[in-house]
């Protein structure tokens, strides 16, 4: 199972680096198609499809950010478990599992009465099981993001993934400061 969401982590993570950035739209230079004679090029659509590419890009780097995060949190258990001489198993259920208290009757019925519109007739005895189930998935979840977290402060990791950059035309816009400083921050706003 692990090596299984290793391999997947490793093949989305190879196969979003492998997507031509073509996707992007400031490349503008390729003509895609010709209408008697006079050419189309992506900088005749790019004004039509900008907000649809800064969402998908968007996207791509949610993509990518989140297998490699993946990635990382499982080499980073991988060698924390290889230090300390255990299986990764082990290591989790030494740091994640057996810190996570079961969950309380009451936590049980505040997530029911929470819920109680949605469940239609059931009881609290009916719905029990399964609430629990997943009050301590929660919990178990919630423990291996701060074991995770606390190993990743702990090691020598270096983010070289950066975000995708929009650029917003200023060209007429009110602005305060200097226009060549280092940083530019643009206030999107509906008066009514």
């Amino acid at each position: 199972m692990r090596a299984q969401r290793m391999k997947l982590g490793v093949f989305l993570f190879v196969t979003l680096l492998s997507i031509p950035w073509s996707l992007r739209a400031e490349e503008t230079a390729g003509v895609l198609a010709t209408v008697e004679g006079r050419a189309i090029t992506e900088a005749d659509i790019s004004g039509a499809i900008a907000g649809q590419m800064v969402r998908i890009n968007s996207q791509i780097y949610t993509l990518k950010k989140q297998a490699l995060d993946t990635l990382i949190g499982d080499l980073l258990l991988e060698q924390e478990a290889k230090k300390r001489g255990v299986s990764r198993e082990q290591l989790l259920q030494q740091e994640v599992n057996a810190k996570v208290g079961a969950a309380s009757d009451a936590e049980v019925e505040q997530v029911y009465n929470a819920n109680k519109a949605r469940l239609g007739n059931k009881t609290l005895e009916e719905m029990k099981p399964q609430i629990l189930q997943q009050l301590q998935g929660g919990k178990v979840q919630q423990q291996h993001q701060a074991f995770t977290q606390s190993l990743r402060k702990a090691a020598a990791v270096k983010m070289l993934l950066k975000p995708p950059l929009v650029e917003v035309a200023l060209a007429g816009a009110p602005a305060r400061g200097p226009a060549n400083a280092p940083v530019t921050i643009v206030e999107f706003s509906d008066f009514q």
